[in-house]
């Protein structure tokens, strides 16, 4: 089923300009206004753009499991939203097929790995981030209540500190009531809880680590752009910086450190991923690279491999695909998953973001 369908007809010859100026590649990103948001139902829990149509598909009735042959191997997972799963592929070959998948799940967006193996989900639709332990078939390791939250997105730090994103409130999902809360490692009680006080983070979505343990994240402000924040000090955080941009994406896609521990943010409307390096008096300069993601819809989530060479994008525009592209080159895909449903977040193991020195 095609998930993909631009609804500008619906947004108004303005907002559909508006739109159509974000996709330029311009230095100015196109705003997502409050109107169009409310217009298209898109006030809600989901990482996808307003310009996404959501799929709610009867959840996979089958039980978990895991092809015995491809444990301990190095592995992609990808969270299909529409079908409440974690479909899981082997690294290796092309075209891959899926060797395991996670059921049971309701609308799991954002993941992540450790170095442990250990696979992280924001299951946001139960308010909770479930974490699994290779071979990933049985039931949770650990389970973290989110509750009275929709946790978006998940990362974990060298150290093991757990932080989850919480694009906003449940049930009602209101603006600016979005925040990041921390968990010390091991623990399900959390240990501090930030948000940012002015219109800068009317939504909080995506998050990594970097290897000194300071929180990137994005999300969205008053005006619908993407903002970019900080997060420091771990359990005794205090606060999110607002990251003052020159260059920023047109909608806020996931987030990874790279080799260089440059920040490498997906633009799931301008279809790249752009590279900055670490912010300066709370400022990012101009991209240090610009990948883009030729042939892909909507890509959302990004996992770049341990090789620091090639990245995976969850992609849900289309027919959902998670497609490899070389870091930083980019052009066509080298390589296609057919995932269906609706793909949103992607990991691998082994992680690279947790070895950067």
């Amino acid at each position: 089923m095609a998930i993909f369908r631009i609804i500008g007809a619906a947004l108004g010859a303005s907002a559909t300009l508006a739109m159509l100026a974000g996709c330029s590649g311009g230095s100015s990103p196109a705003a997502f206004s409050a109107r169009q948001v409310a217009s298209t139902g898109r006030a809600d829990n989901s990482l996808l753009a307003p310009t996404i149509a959501r799929i709610s598909r009867k959840p996979v009735a089958t039980a978990s499991f895991m092809d015995p042959r491809a444990a301990g191997k190095p592995l992609i997972f990808v969270s299909d939203a529409a079908d409440g799963v974690i479909d899981i592929y082997p690294q290796s070959g092309t075209n891959q097929k899926m060797v395991g998948q996670i059921t049971g799940l309701t609308q799991p967006q954002g993941i992540t790995t450790d170095k442990k193996g250990n696979l992280y989900v924001a299951n946001t639709n139960s308010s909770n981030v479930l974490v699994y332990a290779p071979p990933y078939t049985g039931a949770p390791k650990m389970t973290i209540s989110d509750s009275k939250e929709f946790p978006a997105d998940v990362a974990v730090s060298s150290a093991g500190i757990v932080a989850i994103t919480n694009i906003c409130d449940a049930p009602k999902c209101r603006l600016n009531t979005g925040n990041v809360v921390l968990y010390a490692k091991g623990s399900t009680k959390s240990c501090a809880t930030v948000s940012y006080s002015g219109s800068n983070f009317t939504r909080v979505m995506f998050a990594e680590f970097d290897s000194t343990g300071v929180l990137y994240i994005d999300g969205m402000n008053s005006g619908y752009q993407t903002s970019f924040g900080l997060v420091t000090g771990g359990c005794n955080a205090t606060s999110i910086t607002n990251i003052v941009p020159v260059y920023t994406v047109s909608f806020p896609g996931g987030i990874q450190i790279d080799k260089a521990g440059n920040i490498a943010f997906c633009d799931q409307v301008n279809q790249v991923v752009d590279t900055f390096a670490p912010p300066v008096n709370s400022t990012f300069g101009n991209p240090v690279s610009t990948t883009p993601l030729t042939g892909s819809v909507f890509p959302l989530g990004i996992a770049i491999l341990a090789s620091g060479t090639n990245l995976y994008a969850a992609d849900p525009g289309g027919s959902g695909l998670a497609e490899e592209y070389k870091y930083t080159a980019g052009g066509a895909a080298e390589n296609t998953i057919a995932v269906g449903g609706q793909p949103i977040g992607i990991a691998v193991t082994p992680p690279l973001s947790k070895e950067n020195k």
